[in-house]
Order: C-alpha cells, then structure tokens, then sequence
C-alpha cells in the first residue's frame, strides 16, 4: 500500500473534531484527492490538473477540473455532440484570458524594484517545476510569482526573527512545501522540520519535498508505526511530514512555529487543539499571516491572536506588488 493509501485508510480512524480538515476544507480535499488519483503530480502547477487549487499556484481553467463526484456526473453533458464545441471554444477564451494574465502580471513583476531586491538577496532553485505557469523570466532566469511571494514574507518576518538563528522549524499548513524548500534553500542552519497538513495536501507536499531532498524527507510510511516522533541528534537535515493526527506522536523542541493563512480556515476547537501542542513543545517563537478578508466560512484574523493569550504583535504588509493584492496581517511573537 502506497503512501496516499495509508493516509487515506488511517484518517478514518482519527478524530474527525480535532483532526480533520474543517468545513472549509472538506470539498476542496475531496476534490483535489479525485484530480491526484486521476492525473498525478507531474504538472499539478499547470493548466489542466486541479490537484493544487486553493494551495498551490495552478490556474483551474476547466470547471470539470474542479468538481467533486456528483458534479462530475452531470459534467458528462458538456460531452454531448451539440454542447462540446461550445465548451472547448469557451476553454479556448478562458485560456486567452489567463495568458494575458500571467503575461501581464509577468510585466509588473520583472520591473518591480522590490522584486529585483529579493531576487538579488535570496537563493532560487527549482522554483518552477512540476509545469508550473505563474512564473516570470528575470536575466534569462525563470522565477515563480509564488516563491517571490514566500521571499517576501520571509523579509517582512526576517524584521522580527532571525532566520539564520534557527535549528527546527514547525508549520502547519505548509500548502505545497514552497516555503519550506525557499527556507532550507537560503537558511541550511534550520536543519529539523516538522510539516503537518491534511490529506491529500500532505501527500502533494511530501512527494514535492522528496523530489529535492529525497531520503531526507521521512514520510508517514515512516512515522506511522513509531511510539514517539523526534529529530534525530544530529546536525543532518530532517524534514518529517506527518498528518494532524500525529501531532500527539511529536516529542520535540521548536525553535520556529509558522502558520500561512490556513488557522483562519479551521475551526476554532482545531486551532486550540494545536495551540496546546505548540505550547508543549517550549516552541520559542511563533509566526502567522493571514489574509485580512474573511466571511462566514472563516475566522475574523483578528481572533488570532486570542489563541495566543493575545502575546503576540499585530502588523499589516501589502503584498509584493502593492495595489495589485490585498493585504495581509502579520502576528508575530516579541523579539527575544
């Protein structure tokens, strides 16, 4: 049995109010699971795969990839002799669209200063793969727009924390593992992870990491029969991604905990469930971000900070290219 079956098969087994997705999450997760059976990893960053909508930077140009079973029932219509040459020739518009799109946002970024600061601080590599298409090309070099993004949040957290400081690092709901390949690719100090997410986003994010760090990534097909989860003692990287529900398994010390928009996704038991481990494990600074909008299905931001003890330091940052997204709140932990 491959790894996304054990994590399947395991799930449902937990304890669904603690160590589940959420509302907000369950029909995206059963919908990304449909797309991962049926087309795999190879360009979820692409045009034609929905394995990544809502984490990844993929653009769903065809609803039918984003669908869960009954929709893709009745999707079957757009089959139909009479009704197929209409689909393809709106795809083919909604495609035209979006590559004006990219090509304009590819503009703003390859001549925006702040961009070409980043560029020139950080490290990139690979930062394109899986067929990714929200990219730019800077100096004959492709940059995805998503990894300037993650550079950029590192350099707004980077005035609170010193990175070059950190050993182990925590994060939960860490999409894709972008961020994590951007902090071990300019930070080699932080040798000891911890990746926690839910099914199927945990298996993406998993397989990403183990294109570029293979061994080193211990997966749930590793932790899954162990008593107790720990960093080996040693200076070796370890990147060990586990599901929610093994977050009771850790026996660890943190040095970094972050959180990217995903605790105002969940609900509020969820977020104190994990609050109450992060404290256990002497974590000594903390990092979220999150967007400032919210609506029914999501948590005011400004909550945040109560599952903290109201400890931590509130800020707002525009995005990387101002005025062109919204902006995002930032709560970070005091200076040490």
């Amino acid at each position: 049995m491959n790894l996304l079956d054990k994590l399947l098969k395991d799930e449902k087994k937990i304890d669904l109010e603690l160590y589940s997705s959420g509302t907000y999450w369950l029909y995206k997760n059963a919908k990304s699971l449909i797309e991962l059976k049926k087309k795999g990893m190879s360009d979820f960053r692409g045009y034609n795969n929905g394995t990544g909508t809502s984490y990844a930077d993929n653009l769903g140009y065809d609803i039918r990839n984003e669908l869960g079973r009954k929709g893709r029932i009745v999707s079957k219509l757009f089959s139909l002799p009479f009704l197929i040459k209409i689909f393809n020739a709106q795809l083919k518009q909604t495609k035209q669209y979006l590559e004006a799109y990219i090509k304009t946002k590819s503009i703003l970024y390859s001549n925006n200063d702040r961009v070409k600061n980043l560029i020139n601080k950080y490290k990139y590599e690979n930062t394109t793969d899986f067929d990714c298409i929200q990219k730019f090309t800077y100096k004959k070099k492709d940059y995805s727009f998503l990894y300037l993004e993650v550079a950029n949040r590192i350099e707004i957290l980077s005035s609170n924390f010193n990175f070059h400081n950190l050993k182990s690092f925590f994060e939960i709901g860490g999409g894709f593992g972008a961020n994590i390949h951007f902090l071990i690719t300019n930070f080699p100090n932080i040798k000891k992870i911890i990746y926690l997410d839910t099914v199927p986003n945990l298996y993406v994010g998993t397989e990403y990491l183990k294109s570029y760090y293979g061994k080193k990534v211990i997966t749930y097909l590793n932790t899954r029969e162990m008593t107790e989860i720990k960093f080996a003692n040693n200076d070796d990287l370890e990147i060990i991604c586990i599901p929610p529900w093994q977050i009771e398994k850790l026996q660890v010390s943190i040095d970094h905990f972050h959180n990217a928009a995903s605790f105002v996704e969940m609900p509020k038991k969820i977020i104190k469930n994990y609050c109450k481990f992060i404290k256990r494990f002497n974590t000594k600074e903390i990092s979220l971000v999150s967007y400032a909008e919210f609506d029914e299905r999501t948590l005011n931001p400004n909550e945040l900070n109560e599952f903290f003890e109201n400890r931590l330091i509130k800020s707002s940052h525009n995005s990387l290219i101002e005025g062109y997204n919204s902006k995002d709140i930032y709560f970070c932990s005091k200076k040490s």
